[in-house]
């Protein structure tokens, strides 16, 4: 599982600012489109809908598979054949087309319970062998996470770290533990992958911030713990040696580099990439700040050593690959969920940092066929965002809630 950080709003007396993200479905207003009032839902942990503050008695757990494969494409039309091979993948369904069908009608009973029979739905709708979901990112908490994920990064880009700070953290603890859980499918199993991912780059993000403002003393042992639970990825590393390296523990941080380099070179065979190894060779020469960038000797400008001064924070640009990387995290895509749904609205976007817009830790996407023997009559499903194989990091199951050593730290 995934540690979140604690909170600046432990080192200073500022409250914590209220989010959308922090606040429980029941309670966040109705959204401001022509559906109908009170629907909201949840993916970030169990699948669960609510109308008017009332949970709705979602059913089995292929209706509740369905309706998470509608919300993380909500908007876009999702084809009939993508549903079953998405939810029940090589099993073989006797009449699929029908069972599909009955759930979509169950739901639809559910999210509009005065509807007409024979009137046309405003929320689950037909179209041709599709069904689209039609919900605003606000309606799910996936999409108030990215939204506040969003606008962290702008209140830092324009100078505000101690509120994109607090920002982070009440987005964080709103994410109760493993998203999907409770749903299966081959499509779904990518997600919930991806999601993983998407929760993790946003925990490096508040990691950054909250060592920006000074936070190096709490964040080491979660740090600590963060990169036993994630070892291959750098980024957790480098965050680990600054924090250590301004808490006056140099030694601790030159271990703390030794056990990223053992564990890369017994486990994959490579080195650490060119930022470790720039921050080691910081802490050996003993300067003030680790993530100062040298100037390549040769430069027009600069005498050879020249250090070139970086604000406190371990910024995107300070982290950037201006020499052939070797991140050896898990890439995952992101490319939100559909031509239309959240991703239209700016969210789920791939890797980029806090300076262009990118959610962080997630590259770019990849794309493997699903089962080498699908049903006869349907298509093979394409899986996107499906990750390189390394071998297996340690960590948690990946059910329930976050583990008690691990959890929501940021409240």
């Amino acid at each position: 599982m995934t540690t979140a950080l604690p909170s600046s709003t432990a080192l200073s007396s500022s409250p914590t600012l209220p989010s959308s993200a922090s606040l429980p479905s029941s309670a966040l207003p109705a959204p401001a489109t022509g559906l109908p009032a009170g629907l909201s839902f949840e993916v970030l942990g169990e699948v669960r809908g609510w109308r008017d503050g009332v949970e709705l008695p979602l059913g089995a757990p292929r209706q509740r598979a369905l309706l998470a494969v509608l919300l993380l494409r909500a908007g876009s039309p999702v084809g009939r054949d993508h549903l079953l091979d998405g939810i029940w993948g090589d099993a073989a369904v006797l009449d699929g087309a029908n069972l599909v069908q009955a759930y979509v009608s169950k739901l639809r009973r559910l999210f509009e319970p005065g509807r007409a029979p024979r009137a046309a739905s405003e929320v689950l709708t037909r179209i041709g062998a599709s069904y689209r979901l039609s919900v605003s990112p606000q309606q799910c908490d996936l999409g108030r996470f990215q939204h506040s994920a969003a606008h962290a990064r702008a209140l830092r880009a324009s100078g505000q770290p101690g509120v994109a700070e607090r920002t982070l953290a009440a987005a964080l603890d709103s994410w109760p533990g493993p998203a999907l859980t409770g749903v299966s499918g081959p499509l779904l199993d990518v997600e919930r992958a991806r999601l993983a991912e998407l929760r993790l780059a946003v925990v490096e993000e508040h990691a950054e911030l909250a060592l920006e403002l000074g936070g190096h003393a709490r964040l080491v042992p979660h740090l600590t713990v963060l990169t036993a639970e994630h070892p291959y990825r750098e980024r957790l590393w480098a965050l680990l040696m600054v924090a250590l390296y301004r808490g006056s523990r140099q030694a601790d941080a030159l271990a703390a580099y030794q056990r990223a380099r053992h564990t890369l070179m017994e486990n994959l065979g490579l080195l650490p990439g060119p930022e470790l190894r720039r921050i080691e060779e910081a802490i050996l020469a003993g300067r003030p700040d680790p993530l100062a960038r040298r100037t390549p000797s040769g430069a027009a400008d600069a005498a050879p050593g020249h250090d070139e001064p970086y604000h406190d924070g371990l910024s995107h640009d300070e982290l950037s690959h201006d020499e052939p990387s070797q991140d050896t995290s898990a890439q995952h895509g992101a490319a939100g969920f559909g031509a239309s749904g959240f991703g239209a609205a700016g969210f789920g976007a791939a890797r980029g940092g806090p300076r262009d817009g990118g959610v962080g830790g997630v590259g770019g996407l990849s794309v493997g066929a699903h089962a080498a023997n699908p049903v006869p009559g349907r298509p093979r499903l394409t899986l996107v965002g499906a990750a390189r194989t390394f071998p297996a990091a340690p960590s948690a199951s990946g059910h329930g809630s976050w583990p008690e050593g691990a959890a929501r730290l940021a409240r």
